[in-house]
């Protein structure tokens, strides 16, 4: 999970520098959709290992 938002904070970060922006948009974006997939990922591990239980 961590290393998803890592990812994609870096990524975003990176691109902020690479387009000069003033506002980190690609960061707070990208950072974003980081947490929602990882969450997304977790979500589904569990419910996976839920059905497996039954």
């Amino acid at each position: 999970m961590g290393v998803v938002i890592a990812f994609f904070t870096w990524l975003g970060t990176y691109l902020d520098e690479k387009y000069q922006s003033k506002t980190p948009w690609w960061t707070i974006g990208l950072s974003l959709f980081g947490v929602i997939t990882s969450l997304v990922i977790v979500i589904k591990e569990v419910i996976k290992m839920g059905k497996e239980d039954e």
